[in-house]
């Protein structure tokens, strides 16, 4: 009896792992994006306070 439940806990474990890698990597993906936009943040900031700031136009920094 005990090895149909281990049975059934491999087979959720090998249906579930590709969503759950997917979950996995979309976490990861979003805390490097978070983390990109908190270095970004950090230094403008930066920029501000130093008085290196440069003006854009409408477009922003691509012209």
């Amino acid at each position: 009896m005990e090895s149909t439940g281990f049975g059934i806990v491999v087979l959720l474990v090998v249906l579930f792992a590709p969503a759950l890698s997917s979950l996995l990597k979309s976490i990861a993906f979003r805390n490097r994006a978070a983390g990109k936009a908190e270095m970004i943040r950090a230094k403008r900031k930066s920029n501000v306070q130093a008085g290196k700031v440069r003006r854009t136009g409408k477009r922003g920094e691509r012209g």
